[in-house]
C-alpha cells in the first residue's frame, strides 16, 4: 500500500502522478496470495481494476465473484496463487440519486467526459445532453464508481459502479442474492470491455496527434 494513501469516512484516495489533483478514488483493494502465503495489499483505481479483469479474461484466468462484491482471479499457471479484489465502497451504499446519475452516464457512456476547474478539481460530468453536477460528480469519482482515462477527460462506469447498479437492480426486483454473483461477473466483464475500447481509442488518438504535429 502506498504510504500516502488517504482514508476518508466514505472513500479512499490513492495517489497517482497522472491525476490532476495527485489523487484518485480507489475502487478495489488488491490482495495477492500464493501457496506460501500473502503479500502486502494495495489499492486499484476503477480503470486499473477494469484492465486487470480484461487481462485475466484474455489469459483465460478464472474470475470468481461473491455476493459481497469481491472478485477472485485465479492463476492458471501457478496453482494455489490468486488475487482477491475487495470493493472499497460497497454496492449497497449507492443511493437512488447516484443510481440515476450512473444510468444517465450509461446511456451516453461512449462520449462521457469529466470537466475540471483550473486546479484540477471535477466540476461536472457531461454525458450526451446531460450534465452531472459537481457534488454528485465528486462522489461518483471518489468512490471508484467511475473510471478515468489518464491524461484524458474520458470517463466510464467502472466495475465497482456497475456492481453497485446490479446490486440496486436485484434489490428493486426482489431477486435472490445468489443471482448477484452472475450480475457482478457480467458487470466486471462489461466494464473491462469498455476500458479496453477507451484505452485503444485514446492511444490511437495520441498517436495521430503526434504524427500530425
Amino acid at each position: 500500500m502506498h504510504p500516502n494513501t488517504r482514508f476518508k469516512r466514505t472513500h479512499i484516495l490513492t495517489p497517482r502522478s497522472y491525476a490532476p489533483t495527485g489523487f484518485t478514488g480507489a475502487a478495489f483493494k488488491e490482495s495477492p496470495f500464493t501457496a506460501s502465503g500473502s503479500y502486502d495489499f494495495g489499492y486499484l483505481t476503477g480503470r486499473e481494476t477494469d484492465l486487470r479483469v480484461d487481462i485475466a479474461r484474455n489469459r483465460g484466468q478464472r474470475i470468481v465473484p461473491d455476493v459481497t462484491g469481491a472478485l477472485t482471479i485465479h492463476s492458471e499457471r501457478r496453482p494455489g496463487s490468486f488475487v482477491r479484489l475487495d470493493v472499497v465502497a460497497h454496492a449497497r451504499k449507492l443511493t437512488g440519486r447516484q443510481a440515476e446519475d450512473l444510468e444517465i452516464i450509461a446511456r451516453s457512456e461512449h462520449r462521457a467526459r469529466v470537466v475540471r476547474d483550473g486546479h484540477g478539481h471535477p466540476v461536472q460530468i457531461l454525458a450526451g445532453l446531460c450534465a452531472i453536477p459537481r457534488v454528485q460528480t465528486e462522489i461518483l469519482l471518489q468512490r471508484g464508481w467511475l473510471a478515468e482515462q489518464p491524461y484524458s477527460d474520458r470517463v466510464w462506469i467502472s466495475t465497482a459502479g456497475r456492481m453497485a447498479m446490479a446490486h440496486r437492480y436485484a434489490a428493486t426486483e426482489g431477486l435472490n442474492t445468489r443471482v448477484l454473483k452472475g450480475l457482478y461477473l457480467d458487470a466486471a466483464l462489461t466494464a473491462a470491455t469498455r476500458a479496453r475500447l477507451v484505452n485503444s481509442q485514446e492511444t490511437a488518438r495520441h498517436a495521430e496527434a503526434v504524427l500530425s504535429a
